[in-house]
Parts: C-alpha cells; structure tokens; sequence
C-alpha cells in the first residue's frame, strides 16, 4: 500500500512539472534549451556548481531559467553512481586510446572505490585531510575519462532533451491554441 501512494505522489510530482513547463510563457526555443542546457550541466562532474553553472549559462544564452533549473535536479545524492559511473565507463572507453598507460584498470578504479566509500570510512574520515587527500587523489586519477564521459553523454542528453521538449511545447500548443503565450514562435 505505502508503495503505491509513493508511485502516485511520484506521478503527481512528475505532471506537476510536465504542466509547469508546458505552460511557461516562453518561447518554445527559449523552453527547450534551458531544459537542455540543465540537463547537460546536470552531467557535468561539478557537482556543488550546477545551479550556478545553469544560471550563467541561460543569461548568456538567453534560455529559460526555470527550465534548466529543473532539469539540473536530475543530477543528485540519489542518481549520483547511475550517472557518473556510466559516465566514466564511456569516458575509459575512448581516453584508452588517447593516454593507455595513464588509464586505470577497472579492478583498480573498483578496489579504490570501495576503499574510499565505505560507509565506515566515510563516518570516519570525512572530517580529516587524509580522507580528502585520497578523494582528491582519485579524482585527479580518474578525472579526464570522467570529464570525458560526462562531456559525451552530457551532450547527448541535451540534444534528445532539446528535440523531445520542443516537440511536445508544440504539440501541447498546437492541441490547446485557446491558451495564450505570450511568446509562441
């Protein structure tokens, strides 16, 4: 019982956003990039800088605030391994054939991994500049076919967000022309 009350508040939560931007008073251009433009800052390995990463980025680009806004969420505490560890993997992918001695192998990057996330380690060491001393180091090991993955299906995920918003702004305003926009090109 308590999961489906939590699947239908997710649903709720999920149409709520849906009509929230359907029904911005922007350009669907302006719509679709600032959602674009949030889920591709949204892979970026920055994580304590997205929300200024997108506001900086719809100013300049004259996008929807709103809409990048919403879509950098997809990017959190929760999503974090589902969409940084593919990430990385892609990344490994093609940095192997850049720089093969600098990437790690895969038992390495997995046996630093568990070392360094141990629930145990974390209650422990997160407090001390040896536990981020090793953080930065893996980082530092494992950051170019980060930011490469990240990159590569950071922009992937913007395009087909793009086409994909655009195409239902149009579609819900072709289906309601009794609304007014005030922008509607």
């Amino acid at each position: 019982m308590a999961q489906t009350e939590k699947k239908r508040r997710k649903h709720k939560i999920l149409r709520y956003l849906e009509y929230k931007i359907l029904h911005i008073e922007d350009s669907p251009h302006k719509i679709s990039l600032g959602l674009a433009l949030g889920l591709f800052i949204a892979w970026t390995p920055l994580i304590g800088l997205h929300i200024l990463m997108a506001l900086a980025a719809t100013v300049i680009l004259k996008a929807n605030k709103f809409a990048a806004l919403v879509s950098i969420w997809v990017s959190n505490v929760f999503t974090f391994a589902i969409i940084y560890y593919p990430a990385y993997l892609v990344g490994r992918f093609f940095y192997q054939y850049v720089a093969p001695h600098k990437t790690l192998s895969r038992e390495q990057v997995n046996q630093i991994f568990s070392e360094l996330f141990k629930p145990a380690n974390i209650a422990a060491g997160i407090f001390s500049k040896e536990y981020w001393g090793r953080f930065w180091s893996l980082t530092k090991s494992i950051g170019p076919e980060l930011w490469i993955g990240c990159t590569l299906l950071g922009t992937l995920a913007a395009i087909i967000g793009y086409v994909a918003c655009y195409a239902m702004i149009k579609n819900h305003r072709a289906k309601n022309p009794h609304r007014r926009y005030k922008c509607s090109k």
